[in-house]
């Protein structure tokens, strides 16, 4: 892995020279946390956005399935489907390639495993459905995962690209839901790499921190 160190400091955090360095060692730290961990963290998250104006106020939002040690959203999922929200999962558009389809989920939803090997709605004779599918911009709310961020708003995601492209339509041309990240504090850095197609997030949700960018 390459990386260099503050010279004033070899306490410092290293200095990563690429995106794909950084992601790997973000990543191994959040699989280094324990069950008990997460599970709190999940609990802690969900204590969070249930006090936030703009999630007592949405009436639709999207959440996503947890895998390789990301926040787990689903007890928001559940407490926001008790309150009569809507709630969305992102499925692998079947047409667009690289693009997000939003289907809604409920306890009840069948899910079946994507080829990245993430539940996801089924999509063969349900997820089409008019009344099952959500256009983006009529989102309230979208809680995406992510392997790092900033206190500027800004997100390292796993290098699919899957949510920029989805949201990489002009301001213009809808007004954009309100996108937050949920992350381990241990996610955090000083500063992200960004590139120019990065969609840069509202705010960053950690069980110890709200951070609004």
């Amino acid at each position: 892995m390459k990386h260099l160190y503050h010279p004033a400091n070899q306490a410092t955090e290293p200095i990563y020279l690429n995106r794909a360095s950084l992601r790997q060692a973000l990543r191994h730290k959040r699989r280094r946390l324990t069950p008990y961990q997460q599970q709190q963290a999940s609990h802690r998250i969900c204590q969070k956005i249930s006090q936030q104006p703009w999630f007592i106020n949405a009436a639709s939002l999207a959440v996503y399935m947890a895998t390789d040690g990301e926040i787990d959203p689903i007890k928001i999922a559940i407490m926001a489907h008790s309150r009569g929200k809507k709630v969305y999962l992102p499925v692998l558009h079947p047409v667009h390639k690289k693009h997000l389809l939003f289907i809604r989920f409920t306890p009840q939803t069948p899910l079946e495993k994507n080829r990245f090997g993430i539940l996801e709605p089924r999509l063969k004779g349900y997820g089409l459905k008019r009344t099952h599918h959500c256009a983006t911009q009529r989102l309230d709310l979208i809680l995406m995962p992510l392997v790092g961020f900033d206190v500027q708003g800004g997100r390292l995601g796993m290098g699919g690209g899957f949510y920029d492209r989805t949201l990489a339509l002009k301001p213009a041309e809808f007004n954009r839901p309100k996108l937050v990240g949920l992350a381990h504090e241990c996610q955090k850095v000083e500063h992200l790499p960004l590139e120019a197609w990065d969609i840069p997030l509202a705010g960053i949700i950690t069980p110890k921190n709200v951070y609004l960018a």
